[in-house]
């Protein structure tokens, strides 16, 4: 297996699920580049995983679907297992940055898409979800194992460790993190769950309240 991030629109990522020639994409918030890269790496393209409905994760899905008659799977089918590329893909629910937004786990391969539930250091915003919500959905992320590496659509980084470091400024963590991304912005950007969980002030909240605080400090850093 292969994994490619797709760079796309302005700083988000989609990405590509290789094997023998053939892939999976998750989120497709623009065609071109998946276009490009699929003719680059000559691949043939099964299937869209959708995270959520947001422009920036879906504006590319009509035009890859048209030129290359794929399917797409709403974050609106109920969570489930099922193969991908020969390997199980585990889709559950994180509501809380939207009503509606799915994680793919790949067990077996050690990695997650998270959307815009988990992003490099920090989360979405609450747009359609609750704090609720969206703090049991961070608890479901961190039930998962440490060394799955978290795939996030964005790349907020530097401002989610500053962020962050407002927060806890002793922590050594975060600041190793945001040292790395300036020499390997990718080793940064997407890391174990075990390190997001020790750089990632939303995953270290301890009740909702807590999180819900975090979140509308965020909102006005």
């Amino acid at each position: 297996y292969e994994l490619l991030a797709v760079p796309v629109l302005f700083d988000n990522f989609v990405y590509l699920i290789c094997r023998d020639g053939q892939a999976v994409l998750i989120d497709a918030g623009e065609a071109k580049p998946v276009f490009q890269t699929l003719e680059n790496e000559n691949l043939q393209l099964l299937d869209i995983l959708i995270t959520h409905n947001h422009g920036d994760h879906v504006d590319g899905c009509r035009a890859i679907q048209d030129r290359l008659g794929v399917l797409s799977v709403s974050p609106g089918v109920e969570s489930r297992e099922f193969d991908v590329l020969g390997t199980v893909c585990r889709s559950f629910a994180t509501p809380g940055h939207v009503a509606t937004h799915k994680c793919y786990h790949f067990p077996k391969l050690g990695i997650l898409f998270a959307g815009d539930t988990v992003i490099n250091g920090g989360c979405g915003r609450i747009m359609g979800g609750t704090p609720e919500q969206f703090f049991d959905s961070l608890q479901a992320i961190k039930a998962l194992p440490d060394d799955t590496i978290v795939f996030g659509g964005h790349d907020y980084l530097v401002d989610n460790l500053n962020f962050a470091l407002s927060v806890e400024p002793d922590n050594a963590d975060m600041q190793s993190r945001l040292a790395r991304y300036r020499s390997d912005p990718s080793a940064a950007i997407f890391a174990k769950l075990e390190e997001e969980k020790r750089t990632n002030p939303f995953l270290r909240a301890a009740t909702v309240d807590e999180f819900a605080e975090l979140r509308s400090r965020k909102d006005l850093f």
